[in-house]
């Protein structure tokens, strides 16, 4: 199967992006209706994390009608026997246009490293139908990509009822195009009550080709999966959150099972 060069990538997304970006110009220029009155509003925390803006696998369709949210995720990784953090927040830069920077603790050289990126929101539930975001991140370490690996997402949500369902599809790989990686990732969230929520997130990732002597002097795996329940609760202006589940990882042609488990704490502003 021929390959995915960094190049084509790039035009794809950048693509996505641009089509987003005159979608939003016009959308700009459309008299508001009522919907759009009421989604100025600002939202509360819990509405942000109803629509997966602290889950700890897979990323928000955009960043909705909050200015910032912020966000980090501490906890363990058996199959790796590591400690697993996060930290990000994102803020509303223009329009349908958000940055986002944090640092992520790495499992190769256990060390905190950087991560940025940009997210643009092309559609909108409440006046599409669905939630659809394009975003290009670097974050500092990938399932082939031990230096780094810079990350196309495209995200989709939607309401199913009184649950919020959310995808993702990614495509990453090493600034210089020698590893590759896909992942997979799903959320379904449901507020409970005046302040709980609760749902399930998780990711699948695999390898599209990387260098096989490289992932073989670097360990690197080339398959893992982690997915498992997760239940908040707004206390405050923060929302407290925890999940867990198995993991599976797969490296040099051998299979590990373990589990991990996080607690989370983000705010919306």
């Amino acid at each position: 199967m021929k390959m995915i060069s960094h190049s084509t990538a790039g035009v794809v997304v950048v693509s996505l992006l641009w089509s987003a970006a005159a979608r939003a110009d016009d959308l700009a220029t459309e008299t508001p209706t009522v919907a759009d009155t009421e989604r100025a509003t600002p939202v509360d925390t819990k509405d942000a994390a109803a629509r997966g803006a602290f889950v700890l696998f897979t990323n928000p369709a955009g960043i909705g009608d909050a200015r910032a949210h912020a966000v980090t995720i501490a906890g363990y990784d058996s199959v790796r026997s590591t400690g697993t953090f996060e930290s990000a927040t994102e803020v509303r830069v223009w329009g349908p246009l958000s940055l986002r920077a944090g640092a992520v603790y790495t499992n190769g050289d256990r060390t905190l490293r950087p991560s940025v990126g940009g997210r643009l929101q092309a559609l909108r539930e409440g006046r599409h139908g669905v939630d659809l975001a394009a975003g290009v991140f670097y974050r500092p370490e990938g399932l082939t990509e031990p230096e780094g690996e810079i990350e196309s997402v495209v995200s989709v949500g939607r309401h199913l009822g009184s649950v919020y369902a959310l995808g993702n599809l990614l495509y990453g790989q090493d600034p210089e195009g020698n590893e590759r990686d896909c992942e997979v990732r799903v959320a379904a969230l449901r507020p409970t009550g005046s302040r709980f929520l609760l749902g399930i997130d998780g990711r699948v990732r695999f390898d599209l080709g990387s260098n096989a002597a490289t992932l073989a002097r670097h360990n690197e795996a080339t398959f893992d999966s982690y997915a498992g329940p997760l239940a908040g609760a707004q206390l405050g202006p923060v929302m407290v959150s925890a999940q867990g589940g198995p993991a599976v990882m797969r490296r040099n042609s051998a299979t590990s099972y373990g589990a991990f488990a996080v607690l989370g704490v983000g705010s919306a502003f």
